[in-house]
């Protein structure tokens, strides 16, 4: 296996963790809608949770699978770990807004989001 530079170790690591996070609060979030969407009344300002459904929190889960096999194969050094990531990302930044609205949409998540990708896609000669 070829010695990996340390930022984008780093990288894939971070994004493996958040992945995976990301995968089980979807998974929890799915069997335990009901629970969860109390939760949210409580700790939000949303009042209506009408538009969110254990399909949505569904799909969120398996873009994050999606997004997690990308991670891997990015660790490992495989090209197609690129195109995994970034549509699963892609989906994962868009299907909010495209849910629930313009307000869903997290600065946050895209500036992470564009920071990874951009590491990822100057060490894509790696993979080659």
């Amino acid at each position: 296996m070829r010695k990996k530079p340390l930022f984008y170790e780093a990288a894939c690591v971070f994004s493996i963790a958040g992945s995976s996070i990301g995968f089980i609060s979807m998974l929890i979030a799915t069997v335990f809608f009901k629970i969860v969407t109390e939760k949210i009344r409580m700790v939000t300002n949303i009042t209506s949770t009408e538009k969110l459904s254990p399909l949505y929190f569904a799909m969120l889960m398996a873009a994050f699978s999606i997004s997690l096999t990308g991670a891997i194969k990015l660790y490992r050094i495989q090209q197609a770990g690129i195109y995994f990531y970034l549509a699963a990302q892609t989906f994962i930044l868009f299907l909010p807004v495209v849910w629930l609205g313009s307000n869903a949409f997290s600065v946050t998540n895209a500036i992470f989001t564009a920071l990874f990708s951009s590491i990822y896609l100057y060490y894509i000669r790696l993979t080659k």
